[in-house]
């Protein structure tokens, strides 16, 4: 009778080690960003969490369409990590964090009804080598429709006052004042180089590696290019702003998209610079794809000419295939003041285009190219 008295115990007893271990092993949450993206077909407030391991969450919306609930099953809170946040009030009433013995639920009370449709729960997975995490990320959009659409800037009566609305001069020889979102900024299209304030933009950098390569990372490659740049351009008496000299982020280690970015954005308007060039190198799943792309937005008449005169130079500094020049609503192209473009300078996954980008004498012949580039957009008046 004890020795079947003692099976259940030692049953319970094996049990033991098990449950501390899956106790153990219960995903952290170790930081909570909330930002209001406005760069998008639709507004949204984004919620991103960095988990110590992949998780995958479920959602859940109320029948009011007002309560949204992200469950993150056998994760728990990390204690230094705050429990209610604030947000963008037209999108999303409050935002609060729920520990529960089988995991975590995000809470998100919004102000007007929600479907399915509206709200977008994804997982990105983490990089060891770029001490990035997983992340969960929760976008909720704005249903009030009172959050403006920065892809409209080049409507003008959106968001400017109308005493903005100066008209631009389309010969050199002067600034130009151009209409920009809640504020005027000015810029020259005078001739040379010699003066002119230019802003160049390293992509990614620090936490964020950018594209990976076979061997190699593209915050390396837009950072080694940039600097070349900045050299060719302080010879021929430009003033160079650059957003980074260094491996570094510009705003801080881990932060999200829209403070990266904006803090560029600042970077370059606090400047007042005449132009902004942000340098990047893209990537795709498929190693054939390849090529070099300039990017604008017409946010001002003179942004398209600015892409247009870098890219026909960088086109005679590389047999990488062309893929011409394209409108985009990227958030550097939007939020600066001034003309601005995007430039990918070939392709990290396409081995060919990789070793040479990572070679001196390519990185060099871009650095010229842009630089010649930029020569003629000022030469030609921005026109």
């Amino acid at each position: 009778m004890k020795k079947l008295c003692m099976i259940p115990l030692l049953a319970i007893a094996c049990l033991l080690p098990l449950v501390s271990v899956q106790a153990a092993a219960n995903t952290e949450i170790t930081s909570v960003r909330v930002a209001t993206r406005n760069d998008a077909n639709k507004p949204f407030v984004r919620t991103v969490l960095d988990v110590s391991r992949k998780v995958t969450p479920r959602l859940y919306i109320d029948k009011s369409g007002r309560y949204v609930t992200v469950t993150l099953p056998n994760t728990k809170i990390d204690k230094n990590v705050q429990k209610q946040y604030d947000a963008n009030s037209n999108v999303v009433s409050r935002i609060w964090l729920t520990q529960r013995s089988s995991g975590t639920d995000l809470n998100i009370k919004v102000p007007r009804q929600v479907t399915a449709q509206d709200v977008k729960v994804f997982t990105l997975p983490g990089d060891k080598k770029a001490n990035r995490s997983d992340r969960v990320v929760v976008d909720v959009n704005d249903k009030s429709g009172k959050v403006k659409q920065w892809k409209h800037w080049g409507n003008e009566s959106i968001g400017i006052h109308s005493s903005q609305n100066t008209k631009r001069t389309k010969t050199g020889g002067s600034s130009v004042t151009v209409p920009s979102y809640g504020g005027s900024a000015s810029y020259s299209l005078t001739k040379g180089l010699k003066g002119k304030t230019i802003c160049i933009d390293p992509g990614h950098g620090g936490s964020d590696t950018g594209a990976l390569g076979a061997f190699s990372q593209e915050k390396n490659i837009t950072l080694a290019i940039s600097k070349k740049v900045q050299t060719l351009l302080q010879q021929a008496g430009a003033n160079v702003i650059m957003t980074r000299t260094t491996d570094v982020d510009v705003y801080a280690p881990n932060d999200g998209a829209v403070e990266e970015l904006q803090a560029r954005c600042n970077i370059a308007n606090a400047a007042k610079a005449d132009a902004f060039v942000c340098i990047h190198i893209d990537s795709y799943s498929s190693a054939d794809a390849g090529g070099v792309t300039a990017y604008y937005n017409s946010k001002t008449s003179h942004d398209a000419g600015l892409a247009k005169y870098i890219h026909n130079q960088n086109m005679k500094a590389t047999n990488f295939q062309d893929r011409g020049v394209r409108t985009a609503n990227f958030y550097v192209l939007l939020h600066t003041n001034m003309p601005a473009t995007l430039l990918e300078l070939g392709f990290i996954s396409n081995p060919g285009e990789e070793k040479a980008l990572n070679s001196e004498a390519q990185q060099q012949n871009f650095a010229e190219s842009i630089v010649k580039g930029l020569a003629d957009y000022f030469d030609n008046n921005g026109i």
